[in-house]
């Protein structure tokens, strides 16, 4: 069934990580031989219309305001300078399209351009939801159709609720009211002329929680108040609205809402900011005197804290990314800053120290690991080995159910164990995968259910498999494989 250019750049036919060709007016998708004819209509189907957002999203300037949770923390961070596509080619019917870490919806005039997760918008539910402790929030279903808007209004509420575990935000207001019994400061002139009336003016400080956060955050809620994803928040909504005494406030007052300063409420300012892209309609200009705009999502980011917490939870200590013992000089005169060399993960396990980088891109099992992340797996080794007595090393990467399956993972439970030299030392070097269950011919409404279900099973397999590669002792030859299948016996 043939399709226009602007169905097929919008209806989730891009996924990233993947080279996506058009060749002779045919689309296909990866290393697929099966393609989608282009349709060349009239007015608004013509490929040529639709081609100038192409282009725009190949031109997109990325900035920290582009990608969403590029916030200065240990734990989330901006993993990749890529650009939203490449593009090589300059007709619509002909070219070559490359997509990278970066998830999102480029808009320009009536046109949009998305680019999905490859392993589907369950697997993105799943990761950001268990990353912040609310596994069970995907039981909320519901995602807006086109565009990224959901996967924001998601996040955003994810964040709510971490905050909300601390209580409503709360700051201290002062009041002047007339009293019977005396509090803070009394008024001594209106007290010399009301003594008589036992009344009392005075001016006290107390907590209120109707500040500029929360009020920002009751009018989000209500903005939201019919989407799919809010509807189960009632309570939630109307603690917000309570809070706040159904105040309102100007949408300029909102959007200038600061940061809560009580650190015990830092959680509360991931929801600030995304609070104000949603009221904000959620999208960024895409540069000057541009009429595009772009929400963006780093989902390697995402994806390497997911890991990270999987490891904690499993017994895994983490040395600090910011740390400066990763940093070496770059060359420059003395006194210049040091160039950062940091790894993913750096944990101790059982006292031993392991050294590990997290890949989303796919893995070729042809080819094995790509030069450049051998070369920065070896950086990252000798870095820190200059402190510590490296025990293991390895990668990670997700991996679709069918390419698991294909490339035989069951045998060796996801984790491809092997040796490398380092310093004149001999590690063992592992190539874990994470298995991402495929919906197949499974209903819709049923598929929500069924990969929370199984994608938990995996990562719990993920984790045990992983740790025992890790703490098991060298072994040679057919020792070696009997020794692991043992420990999963």
């Amino acid at each position: 069934m043939s399709k226009p250019l602007s169905e097929i750049i919008y209806d989730g036919s891009l996924v990233d990580n993947t080279v996506h060709r058009m060749e002779h007016g045919v689309f296909r998708v990866g290393l697929s031989e099966e393609g989608v004819p282009l349709r060349w209509g009239k007015s608004w189907n013509n490929p040529k219309h639709a081609w100038p957002v192409v282009l725009k999203a190949a031109n997109l300037p990325l900035d920290e305001g582009k990608v969403v949770f590029r916030y200065p923390t240990a734990e989330y961070e901006h993993n990749t300078g890529d650009p939203l596509i490449r593009l090589a080619g300059v007709d619509p019917s002909h070219f070559v399209l490359t997509t990278g870490n970066l998830i999102g919806a480029v808009k320009d005039g009536d046109y949009t351009l998305r680019v999905s997760s490859r392993f589907g918008d369950e697997f993105l539910k799943y990761i950001i939801a268990d990353a912040d402790g609310f596994l069970e929030l995907p039981d909320q279903g519901g995602m807006a159709e086109g565009g990224f808007e959901w996967l924001l209004i998601y996040i955003w509420l994810i964040k709510l609720k971490k905050g909300f575990r601390l209580g409503l935000p709360k700051t201290y207001q002062t009041r002047v009211e007339d009293l019977r019994m005396p509090r803070g400061r009394i008024d001594p002139v209106d007290y010399w002329r009301r003594h008589d009336l036992a009344i009392y003016r005075c001016a006290y400080r107390e907590h209120s929680y109707d500040n500029p956060a929360t009020r920002l955050i009751a009018r989000t809620l209500k903005h939201l108040d019919s989407h799919s994803l809010i509807r189960q928040s009632h309570t939630l909504n109307n603690t917000f609205q309570i809070a706040t005494h159904g105040a309102r406030s100007s949408l300029r007052e909102l959007l200038e809402t600061p940061p809560i300063r009580n650190p015990f409420y830092a959680d509360y300012n991931p929801v600030i900011d995304l609070s104000k892209r949603i009221l904000r309609n959620d999208l960024a200009d895409a540069g000057a005197d541009s009429d595009a705009s772009a929400f963006l999502f780093d989902v390697s980011m995402l994806f390497e804290f997911f890991i990270r917490k999987l490891l904690m939870r499993a017994g895994a200590v983490f040395h600090d990314k910011n740390d400066s013992q990763w940093s070496i000089p770059r060359g420059l005169s003395s006194g210049a800053a040091a160039r950062k060399i940091i790894p993913d993960l750096v944990f101790e396990l059982d006292g031993a120290v392991c050294v590990f980088d997290v890949k989303y891109k796919s893995f070729h099992f042809r080819e094995g690991v790509a030069r450049e992340d051998l070369f920065q797996l070896h950086t990252y080794l000798g870095q820190v080995s200059n402190r510590y007595d490296v025990a293991g090393c390895g990668l990670i990467y997700p991996v679709r159910e069918s390419r698991w399956v294909a490339a035989g993972l069951d045998s060796s439970h996801g984790v491809l164990s092997q040796q490398l030299r380092q310093s004149g030392r001999t590690l063992p070097f592992h190539v874990a995968f994470l298995k991402v269950p495929e919906k197949n011919d499974l209903a819709q409404e049923d598929w929500p259910t069924v990969f929370r279900r199984q994608f938990q099973r995996s990562a719990e397999q993920f984790v045990r498999a992983l740790l025992v590669r890790i703490r098991a002792k060298p072994h040679s030859g057919a020792r070696k494989a009997s020794a692991y299948a043992g420990q999963f016996a």
